[in-house]
């Protein structure tokens, strides 16, 4: 998929910037989960590092010296001569160490270019420590040195963080923008399930691929009905309950979780100013439901009803 679906203005203020010579060393590329903010950290950085495009091969494969990436890393190391597990469970943040090591790295010269390029995918995910330690990267950052920190809720970044960097707003998708980055991953898909997970991404192609397969053409249907109708017998949210407390249905059962909400604030924002009050206080009940359901691992049966629940007090035809 292209990084730079919907991105066009972005792209822009960084080409010009770097046109004229007036390229910021540190940028935050800010917006939801899933808009392509990575791939468009990875493309702007070898912007910089290989303008002549020369050794594209090096960094598909994130062998090239002036690219470097910061992630979480996995909990267990592969032990020598084993490749990496890309479904390895990861740490819960980018520590301390992993920054003190790039502060080593940045005390030499660039490898292939005069420039290098530090993308930190996400810097949500450091820790205090190692926040503190890339605060001092960002106050005297070598020349040639350029910095692009992923960021999924900026507002929660260090303020001093901030104020040394430059943001890039990364905005949803529209439909045609979904439709159109979709196509492009998914060409068999048929009509009806193409619309359906363009609903579902909420204007994030990220997310509408996490729900490929999932058949979400038929929760979103389902969720639609309860909100129309207000399922006054309960007979939806029960027959929803039963499905998604199978096992095999896990993966149906957190989508659920995670679009519940999101349908609460679109229905929100389409309503009357007497009615969004409460409707805020419904989404904010769905997000904690959904957070606690899964860090708690809260009786499946019993957190589907309550999420219907809620998704039934915001009918339509109440308003």
């Amino acid at each position: 998929m292209t990084a730079w679906i919907g991105h066009d203005d972005n792209l822009r203020t960084f080409s010009s910037a770097m046109a004229l010579g007036k390229l910021h060393h540190g940028w935050i590329l800010a917006g939801l989960r899933g808009l392509g903010k990575a791939g468009f950290a990875r493309k702007a950085a070898a912007m910089l590092i290989d303008p002549m495009a020369q050794h594209g091969a090096l960094i598909a494969r994130g062998s090239h010296p002036d690219l470097i990436t910061i992630m979480r890393q996995p909990k267990e190391q592969p032990k020598e001569g084993e490749e990496a597990d890309p479904a390895a469970e990861l740490k819960r943040s980018i520590d301390v160490n992993q920054i003190r090591n790039l502060q080593m790295r940045l005390t030499t010269r660039p490898g292939l270019s005069d420039k290098r390029a530090i993308v930190l995918d996400a810097a949500d995910d450091l820790d205090r420590n190692a926040a503190n330690a890339l605060l001092k990267c960002l106050e005297e950052p070598p020349t040639g040195t350029y910095f692009f920190l992923v960021s999924h809720s900026s507002d929660r970044l260090l303020p001093t963080i901030r104020s040394r960097c430059q943001m890039l707003r990364f905005d949803p998708l529209n439909t045609e923008q979904m439709s159109n980055a979709l196509e492009q991953v998914t060409a068999d898909l048929d009509a009806v399930s193409l619309t359906a997970l363009v609903q579902a991404g909420a204007g994030s192609p990220g997310q509408a691929l996490e729900f490929l397969g999932l058949s979400m053409e038929l929760l979103e249907a389902d969720m639609a009905q309860i909100i129309e109708t207000g399922d006054i017998d309960n007979a939806i949210r029960s027959a929803l309950a039963n499905k998604l407390s199978l096992k095999s249905a896990q993966a149906r059962y957190e989508a659920f979780l995670r679009r519940a909400p999101q349908v609460i604030a679109d229905k929100a924002r389409n309503m009357d100013a007497t009615f969004v009050l409460p409707a805020i206080d419904t989404w904010e009940a769905a997000n904690t439901l959904a957070a606690r359901a899964v860090a708690l691992s809260l009786d499946k049966p019993s957190v589907v009803m309550q999420m219907g629940t809620l998704l039934a007090s915001i009918q339509t035809h109440k308003h």
